[in-house]
């Protein structure tokens, strides 16, 4: 029988070996449906970030754990909470692997649907197919004739034929089968001229293991160009590791090392496990006054919480659309081969900010351009990235590109509370444009366990 006393727990962000449960409990947290479920309604009562919220549930009428868990979710603010095969959470973030067709897809601004980027370890990758792809038919049907659930049920066959228009008007058929994908992290990396100096530009897609490998190689290229100011592209990051999120956070702020990336904020049963999370010296950090930021509504946890956690040191630019909001992160309990993964924690930056539940907004609205490759100076969001870095207007026909909205009115109020302010303890100041914030000390948190496996959020 698994012991309750040495349950796994990691740090998610989309989120080790530290023990974490209380051991109260004479409950037998077996495999049995019964002692899964007895094992989730323990978790949730105790390190749940809402756990004074969670409504009364009969524990026993839940049909499984699953089930259990939604019930007991405070469905006002959580939308993320859950569990999976923690086989495919290992395969996902430590092996940076998935079983798919390799591509995602998004809508240009006729309707059409297009792939938006492919990963080349994939199916989709090894066929050739690229950003901006038009997908007219699926499977012998004319995409115009497939309802939404009909599409994804084509989509799911094992074997897919695409009839796909390029953006040169060709048209042709791509077939292509499920199988093993190779994340591919960091995509476009390119050094462009400023009247600024050299800006470095590169998407990354996901916050996985394998990932920090090709963020360290981009770096070192920048840093070895002379990079003076970043463009990171996180349009389609919906969050991962947070121990990749503090390596990102220092590769961009040479000079943050060891002040707080994100600080980890539990529910008042446990406030032994609040923590900072520290950003670090590595010798391909760089060291630039400004960053901008690529965002769209699928821009998420992991990703909003750099560019939050960045706020308080750089001037932080965001062109794009709003973030998805989600200032909150979880960790994860292995239990009869699921990870269980409740939201646990609020996530706040050095400065007290972090309740961006609507979203952080852009200082630039700016659609995904499909119809351009990424790192295209003339693909909408870049294009406006560079003007923002050059201080210009984010298009030619646009009025004044407005002051950064971080903090303030881009970094939208949750429900829950506004951001506290905490108190100067001094060094570099913070480039904020709508409200003047001065670093919090380094102590106003006890740093915290950090576990050992770092998870996903």
């Amino acid at each position: 029988m698994p012991d309750p006393r040495r349950c796994s727990r990691s740090v998610l962000l989309l989120a080790g070996a530290l023990s974490a449960c209380s051991g109260e409990s004479t409950t037998e947290f077996d495999c049995s449906v019964l002692g899964q479920k007895a094992y989730v309604a323990s978790i949730m009562s105790n390190y749940y970030l809402w756990y004074d919220r969670v409504p009364t549930v009969d524990v026993a009428a839940a049909s499984s754990p699953e089930e259990l868990m939604q019930q007991m979710t405070y469905s006002a603010l959580d939308h993320w909470s859950g569990m999976q095969r923690q086989e495919e959470r290992t395969q996902f973030f430590d092996q940076g692997r998935f079983q798919g067709l390799g591509y995602t897809l998004g809508q240009d601004a006729s309707g059409g649907l297009r792939i938006s980027w492919v990963h080349e370890g994939s199916s989709a990758g090894r066929a050739g197919l690229d950003r901006g792809a038009l997908i007219i038919g699926v499977n012998g049907r004319n995409l115009a004739d497939l309802t939404p659930a009909e599409l994804g049920s084509e989509l799911s066959q094992d074997v897919v034929v695409h009839r796909i228009q390029e953006l040169d008007g060709t048209i042709h058929d791509v077939e292509l089968r499920q199988g093993d994908v190779e994340i591919t992290s960091v995509k476009s990396v390119s050094v462009l001229p400023s009247a600024q100096g050299p800006v470095g530009y590169l998407m990354f897609t996901t916050f996985v293991r394998p990932g920090e490998a090709e963020l360290q190689a981009a770096f070192t290229q920048f840093r070895a160009e002379g990079v003076r100011q970043l463009v990171i592209d996180l349009r389609y990051n919906g969050g991962g590791l947070l121990s990749t999120a503090a390596l990102l956070g220092s590769l961009i702020d040479k000079s943050g090392a060891g002040q707080p990336l994100i600080v980890e904020t539990y529910n008042d049963l446990h406030p032994e496990m609040n923590r900072h999370r520290l950003m670090f010296d590595t010798p391909e950090a760089i060291d630039v006054p400004r960053v901008v930021f690529l965002t769209t509504g699928r821009t998420a946890s992991a990703s909003e919480q750099v560019i939050n956690g960045l706020a308080p040191y750089l001037d932080v630019q965001v062109v794009g659309s709003r973030t998805l909001g989600k200032p909150v992160g979880a960790d994860s309990w292995t239990h009869c081969d699921f990870a269980i993964a409740p939201i646990t924690f609020h996530s706040l930056n050095a400065a007290g900010q972090g309740d961006y539940f609507n979203g952080i907004e852009p200082v630039c609205e700016v659609p995904d351009d499909l119809l351009h490759r990424l790192g295209d100076p003339e693909e909408a969001q870049l294009h406006a990235a560079l003007r923002v870095l050059n201080d210009q207007p984010c298009s030619d026909s646009s009025p004044a590109a407005p002051e950064s909205p971080l903090p303030g009115a881009g970094l939208a109020s949750g429900a829950e509370s506004s951001p506290t302010e905490l108190g100067s303890s001094g060094g570099r100041s913070a480039s904020l444009h709508a409200t003047s914030l001065t670093r919090a000390p380094v102590t106003a948190l006890p740093p915290g366990p950090i576990p050992e496996l770092p998870g996903w959020y």
